[in-house]
């Protein structure tokens, strides 16, 4: 075990470690002066030499049989090195997510920046969840849940599995991991060994030879036995730098870190009174430089940002490497002080000084999260884990900054993993429900569609038995997760099947919008799910009609033309929802397959008083006509909006000036009076 201030066990430590260093003697014996030695009584007979190269074999063959042992002690810790970044990596990118735990972005990340080829995700039950990237071959077994790990025949492929609570999520993982540079360095690292080995074995036997010849086999004996124990103790020594240390940049790695972290916790050893700052260090895009400059500059990049980083803090402070380009430190603070925004300042400020790799100059950012003992945590892997939340904080808002844990952080995590929670509980058991918001001919008056739009009624103890959920605090956690491909997939079959119900009971063929969040449109099969759900309910393809967001076309334009192209080849609509908000582009309109555009409620509202947003409602109807399009306007709650609309010959209107939404009974019950209404006074009837 590395010792409280984190020596280095063999030779001298970098020049860049913050930690003290204890350096051993070299491996060997003193030779001691022998008078009247003689070198011709040693070599100068036939059986002098067979004794010595007796002797040789049997002691390279030991200390060969020693080095085969460490080699796969050194294969067995690269192992679990690899299995640790792989898990730092899932814990950081996991959601509390159903369908899919991982964001594209995450995933994407996880698979082309880190070890990691290929996940497979599993419910606590170890019921198959989702896949990514490369197939896995490891499976869990149904009598023994944990399935151990597996490795490929050519080493190349390394797959283990993760439970829950080692990635701090509510999943099981199995992870495919590269480790095609494993063997290569067990290779190396053996050969390097064997050559240590070789020349200690001459000169072992050359001492065993001088003390034979001299007939002193006692001392010889004691003499080999002294070289021994030596020789286990550096065995010992390599083992423990290669569990505790990072190679490439000679810090201690994130094992001795926590180990460290936990003494200093435990023992006071920093004085009973000191704040300790944890501080976790992530390289903005640092991807982006290996991908553009190389490996090579990568690594000697790593190897400066350690040296910065050591520099930056006092001697008594502890840096280590936990990831690929992830850093933690911990600092003690002096008593009476618990304020690090200095030192993270300047540590910040430093690793935005040039670097000189290879004679070029590399400009770097970095983003920081700090957490503090005892403030946040008495424990060192929760005092890491709050850092690390801080971290990701500070990725989150724009990166190249600085944040502090918040207790407000594990609070916003908390209630996002029990809205989660409550969500996938309330698909379970229909607790979601779908409203429907008419729509109507500005000119006409004829009520030709409504919006089927996902309310959440979550029962409870009260006196009402239950409350509506905001889909404002609902809808973002469900794309977010990946729950809402199945949330999506439920609407559009209920709103289909209802409106297939109405128009069998004698009600006028009228047209259902549904919503499509981008996170359905790329990541479900939505092509595949429309026609499916048109043939299981029976409606007809032109009455159904699809709402999408500018953020479709944005991300994957060509993607999303093929996609629509399909969907408009089958007869459904589609139109272009909160039109104005985004990145609009008269490109797209003109490229897809667009039947309608819908202006966005916040212009309506405050049209009348906004000169600008009423400018744009017409740029946006202009624009939509000389498209070939028609036009809809939603948020329309005053007949003044109404009368504004019609000036600016828009088509069609929503809102509650003419009904919120309501459920589907409801609804049948609105058009029927809404009809009656209409062949009476031939005019929009109003539901006050």
């Amino acid at each position: 075990m590395p010792n409280r201030q984190g020596e280095l066990f063999l030779g001298e430590a970098p020049q860049h470690s913050a930690i003290s260093v204890t350096p051993l003697k070299p491996a060997g014996v003193e030779r001691r002066r022998n008078n009247g030695f003689s070198p011709a009584h040693i070599w100068g007979s036939w059986i002098g030499w067979r004794v010595t190269l007796m002797v040789f074999a049997v002691v390279f063959l030991i200390q060969s049989s020693v080095c085969f042992l460490m080699m796969r002690v050194y294969e067995i810790e690269q192992l679990a090195s690899l299995r640790e970044i792989a898990r730092t990596a899932l814990a950081q990118s996991i959601h509390d997510q159903a369908g899919a735990p991982l964001e594209q972005v995450e995933t994407k990340r996880l698979l082309t920046q880190t070890v990691i080829q290929g996940l497979a995700v599993y419910n606590l039950d170890y019921s198959p969840l989702t896949n990514y990237g490369t197939p896995l071959t490891l499976r869990p077994k149904p009598d023994k849940k944990n399935p151990g790990d597996y490795r490929s025949d050519d080493g190349a492929r390394y797959e283990v599995a993760f439970a829950s609570n080692e990635i701090g999520h509510p999943y099981n993982v199995i992870a495919g991991l590269d480790a095609s540079d494993v063997a290569r360095r067990v290779t190396d690292h053996t050969h390097q060994a064997l050559r240590i080995f070789f020349a200690l074995s001459v000169f072992v036997t050359g001492l065993l030879i001088v003390a034979m010849n001299q007939l002193l086999l006692a001392p010889m004996m004691r003499r080999n036995d002294t070289l021994v124990r030596q020789m286990n103790s550096d065995v010992e020594d390599r083992i423990r730098k290669i569990a505790y240390y990072d190679t490439l940049t000679g810090l201690p790695n994130r094992t001795f870190f926590l180990e460290n972290l936990e003494e200093s916790i435990k023992n006071k050893t920093h004085g009973p009174d000191t704040t300790l700052a944890v501080m976790c260090v992530d390289i903005d895009h640092f991807k982006d430089i290996n991908d553009a400059m190389g490996h090579d500059v990568g690594d000697k990049l790593l190897e400066v940002i350690a040296q910065r980083l050591v520099q930056s803090v006092p001697e008594t402070s502890v840096v280590a490497r936990a990831s690929a380009d992830e850093f933690v430190l911990m600092v003690p603070l002096p008593e009476g002080q618990s304020d690090s925004s200095l030192l993270a300042e300047k540590i910040l400020m430093s690793m935005q000084e040039p670097m000189e790799i290879v004679h070029e100059n590399i400009l770097i950012r970095a983003s920081i999260g700090v957490a503090h003992y005892p403030l946040d945590g008495i424990e060192a892997l929760h005092i890491l884990k709050n850092a690390d939340i801080a971290l990701n904080r500070a990725k989150a808002e724009g990166r190249a900054t600085v944040r502090y844990y918040s207790k407000d952080f594990d609070q916003m995590v908390r209630q996002r993993a029990m809205i989660l929670r409550d969500l996938r509980k309330a698909l379970e058991q229909n607790q979601l429900q779908v409203f429907y918001h008419p729509q109507f001919d500005l000119r006409t008056g004829q009520m030709i569609g409504c919006e089927a739009l996902l309310r959440w009624w979550k029962p409870d103890s009260s006196k009402e038995g239950g409350k509506f959920i905001s889909p404002a605090e609902f809808i973002p956690v469900a794309e977010q997760s990946g729950l809402i491909v199945p949330i999506g997939e439920f609407v559009m079959r209920v709103a289909c099947a209802t409106a297939k119900s109405w128009q069998d009971r004698g009600m006028p063929p009228i047209r259902m919008a549904i919503n499509i969040s981008g996170v359905q449109f790329h990541r479900s099969d939505i092509v595949s799910l429309v026609a499916d759900v048109l043939k299981a309910t029976g409606l007809a393809p032109e009455y159904l009609e699809l709402e999408l967001t500018e953020s479709i076309f944005i991300e994957d334009a060509q993607g999303a033309i093929n996609i629509l192209d399909q969907l408009h080849e089958q007869g459904v609509e589609l139109s272009v929802d909160d039109f104005g908000t985004g990145y609009s582009s008269l490109s797209y309109l003109r490229q897809f397959p667009i039947d309608r555009l819908k202006i966005d409620q916040s212009f309506i509202r405050t049209s009348l008083l906004n000169i600008n947003d009423r400018m744009i409602t017409r740029a946006i109807i202009n624009i939509g006509h000389s498209l070939g399009l028609r036009v809809i306007a939603e948020g329309v709650e005053t007949k003044d909006h109404e009368e504004l609309l019609k000036e600016e010959n828009c088509d069609e209107v929503q809102g509650f000036k003419y009904s919120k939404p309501i459920p589907a009974e409801k609804f049948w019950d609105f058009a029927l009076a809404y009809n009656e209404s209409q062949a009476k006074n031939n005019k929009m009837w109003i539901v006050e």
